[in-house]
């Protein structure tokens, strides 16, 4: 059966307000349950595309990015590993890995039996070969294997996302869209729908704290505020969910390859940008931060990104931000905070995530 197009994905007719929540929910609903696994990333990358622009609509002018803005990033970049587009690349990884270390354990095994018998240069040689190969096949079935399991791991994680976040952001549009004061009484009733408890209990306290920043972005005078606010709740939002993807993504690669990957593999797009995990979150244009993220005024934000939970993000620079080992929550969440807030407002996360579509449409108009 032909796939639809990214363009037929991300075409469909928008609501006619951003507090219409039936038509998130059936958004939603339907990305969800689609059956195949490379459509329904698509269409989880053209809701959250679609959630960016109606969300940062209601919370204002300058705010700047919202946690689908960024979502829509992490699932294209799902979606690679669940059409498993980067089989070959897993492949040749995995075999040059693999192969190394039974090189290495050839050899020294080989240095130790030369000790105790005798064995010529060329038995040596050969054995270090047999493991050579030996190593490379084992990788390459380890590459095939850890792929096939990680697309479907990564998938229902990028369904999880979606149902978990996209929900909730449509509820807080039907709230306050229309809502012209931040008075505490709608802000009351729209948290009472959050289940209480930590995110590894199955609670959403993460979740409540996060888009309560949002409505202080949403209803706060001063833009500085408004965009800590906003970049605050982005981190809290991402955390909650981190804490719930942590299972897939420590099951989606195996022990002796996840700091290769970490290093060589972990590249990304946001718009016209590339990255790469293994680095330090790279500062743009010479400015580490953009405009009135600088320096932090919100005490709470302050003591999260440096406080007990472990990543310790540094609050001037983006020094020691890259990480070694992916599948360690407390590095992935140094790196995501400090790339959250050095691109806050750069205009590439706001792109449309497939951009050749665009232009495919323009060229047959």
């Amino acid at each position: 059966m032909r796939m639809p197009s990214e363009r037929a994905v991300l075409t469909r007719k928008s609501p006619t307000h951003p507090a219409d929540y039936e038509y998130w929910d059936e958004a939603i609903r339907k990305a969800v349950a689609e059956p195949d696994p490379g459509l329904s990333n698509r269409m989880v990358t053209g809701v959250h595309f679609e959630l960016s622009r109606a969300f940062g609509d209601v919370l204002g002018v300058g705010v700047g990015a919202n946690f689908h803005s960024w979502a829509v990033w992490g699932s294209r970049k799902a979606g690679v590993t669940i059409r498993q587009e980067d089989i070959g690349s897993a492949i040749r990884n995995g075999a040059t890995v693999a192969g190394i270390v039974g090189a290495v354990v050839a050899m020294a095994g080989g240095m130790l039996i030369r000790r105790r018998h005798r064995v010529s240069r060329a038995q040596w040689a050969l054995g270090i070969g047999a493991g050579l190969a030996s190593g490379a096949l084992a990788g390459l079935g380890l590459a095939l294997d850890s792929r096939s399991r990680a697309s479907r791991l990564i998938l229902e994680g990028n369904r999880t996302v979606l149902e978990d976040i996209g929900r909730q952001t449509a509820r807080f549009m039907a709230h306050f869209a229309e809502e012209p004061t931040g008075t505490p009484e709608p802000l009351e009733a729209f948290l009472a729908g959050f289940r209480p408890g930590l995110t590894e209990s199955g609670g959403q306290d993460l979740l409540r704290r996060a888009f309560t920043q949002y409505h202080r972005a949403r209803y706060a005078t001063g833009l500085k505020e408004r965009r800590e606010a906003a970049y605050f709740a982005n981190c809290l939002a991402v955390y909650h969910e981190h804490v719930r993807l942590q299972p897939f993504i420590a099951a989606s690669l195996p022990h002796i390859i996840r700091k290769c990957v970490t290093s060589r593999m972990m590249t990304y797009d946001v718009g016209d940008l590339r990255f790469s995990v293994g680095h330090d979150v790279p500062a743009l244009n010479g400015l580490c931060f953009p405009p009135l993220l600088e320096n932090l005024e919100n005490e709470d934000l302050i003591l999260f990104l440096a406080g007990p939970e472990g990543w310790n993000v540094p609050l001037h620079s983006l020094a020691n931000t890259a990480a070694t080992d992916w599948t360690h929550i407390n590095q992935r969440m140094g790196y995501v905070f400090a790339l959250f807030r050095a691109l806050h407002i750069e205009p590439s996360v706001f792109r449309h995530p497939f951009p050749q579509e665009i232009q495919e449409t323009k060229d047959s108009t």
